[in-house]
């Protein structure tokens, strides 16, 4: 299979505007990713023009972290884009295998920062800045794929867009996007600071069950502070990280950085706070030689104090503890008085009866089955798949290869199982 001279090798994704293809260009003997259009997203011949014309124009962009375009063409009733072929992973797949820490999250959306500074100098958003757009190439870093193809995107076409086909998109749509507003620059950096947030705590900062609940969220609520997430403090995240993540989101363009360069800059100023404030952590108070002596010293003087204190308890007598009377039964039935019970041996009291922990059973099925769940991120199994979870609050992932991703938040409030049917509609 063939378009125009590009010899077809193997397929390597499908996606809402097209297919995306591994093929040879048999003229210069070089392997490329050739992106074919969906034959129904080609509406009219005027279009095929437009998207030529609109394509060529991407492809005098020249930036190390944006993927270079070689060819475009028109064959077959639709029209198709050579592109450079890289040998690498889109990064939401490494996203569902394992966090990543604080300087790689930062050092990733600095560079795709920096490639839509210089688009934006030449005129270009992206429009669909998103973890599947962003190749971690093994040999040259970030990589953004599709750049400015949502731009030229027929109009039209979006009438003839199923209801689900842009499930994995719409998180990361800014606010004037969702509205239907004119957007620029500042809307991709707006979808940067999704992903930062994202990668920072380890969920979306807008969710819902369907679309229209996400633009609600992404149009008329605040995100959660990612202060108050154990992820984002765990990796080490600083209050300076919370506010660039939090100015990214805000709601007005005006409001957000604006300029790739200018989130750059506040990046590399977050990430030189974290790095003062580990070392100053590390560092005794005192400097030079005599500090130096004096911290030895100290840990000779610790150290041989607990060696006289443990020669000394050897030596001593050993007095067994008292036994230790069987609480009274109750009325409740749980044996307690509701005082606490002194151990052997120990300083401080503990409860003598602990609360038990309300678990509830999500059972989770898919059309079709054998999808993969993820609960908060973490792999759990695939459908249909029973799972006993403490009472609380959950994001659900279904995902399904050829599928487009299934989203929900799962509020557990009692005991008992609760049902999740995910319908997955299909990219074909």
């Amino acid at each position: 299979m063939k378009y125009g001279r590009y010899e077809i090798e193997k397929e390597l994704g499908r996606g809402a505007m097209g297919v995306v293809f591994q093929a040879h260009d048999p003229q210069i003997d070089r392997r490329v990713a050739l992106k074919v259009l969906r034959p129904d997203r080609v509406t009219s011949e005027d279009f095929a023009q437009r998207f030529l014309k609109e394509a060529r124009a991407i492809g005098r962009l020249s930036h190390p972290h944006i993927v270079t375009v070689y060819d475009v063409g028109h064959d077959q009733g639709t029209v198709y884009i050579a592109m450079e072929f890289l040998d690498g992973r889109p990064l939401d797949e490494i996203m569902r295998e394992k966090p990543l820490n604080l300087k790689d999250i930062v050092d990733i959306c600095t560079q795709v920062a920096q490639s839509l500074d210089y688009a934006h100098g030449q005129g270009i958003v992206h429009r669909d800045i998103k973890p599947s757009n962003i190749m971690l190439a093994s040999d040259c870093g970030v990589k953004i794929t599709d750049f400015g193809i949502a731009r030229i995107e027929d109009p039209a076409a979006a009438q003839l867009t199923q209801a689900g086909e842009i499930l994995g998109t719409p998180t990361y749509m800014s606010p004037e996007q969702v509205k239907g507003q004119a957007v620029d620059g500042r809307s991709d950096l707006y979808s940067l600071g999704v992903i930062l947030y994202e990668l920072s705590t380890g969920r979306k900062p807008f969710t819902g069950k369907n679309i229209a609940a996400i633009f609600t969220a992404i149009t008329g609520e605040a995100p959660e502070d990612p202060m108050a997430s154990e992820p984002f403090v765990a990796r080490g995240g600083s209050r300076a990280l919370s506010k660039l993540i939090l100015k990214c989101l805000s709601k007005a363009p005006e409001d957000r950085f604006q300029s790739g360069k200018s989130m750059i800059q506040a990046l590399s100023s977050c990430l030189e706070q974290n790095a003062g404030e580990n070392v100053e952590k590390m560092l005794p108070k005192k400097t030079g030689k005599a500090g130096w002596y004096a911290a030895v010293a100290g840990c000779i003087l610790v150290a041989m104090t607990g060696f006289f204190w443990f020669q000394s308890r050897l030596k001593a007598p050993v007095t067994l503890p008292a036994p230790i009377s069987e609480p009274k039964p109750t009325p409740d039935g749980l044996g307690s008085t509701g005082k606490t019970t002194s151990l052997p041996g120990a300083d401080t009291q503990l409860p003598a009866a602990v609360k038990p922990v309300l678990l509830s059973v999500l059972n989770v099925s898919s059309n079709p089955s054998s999808a993969q769940v993820f609960i908060d991120g973490s792999f759990k199994g695939n459908t249909p798949l029973k799972l006993d979870l403490p009472v609380g609050k959950y994001e659900v992932r279904v995902s399904l290869a050829d599928y487009y991703e299934w989203e929900a938040q799962v509020h557990l409030k009692d005991p008992g199982e609760l049902p999740l049917f995910a319908r997955l509609i299909s990219m074909k």
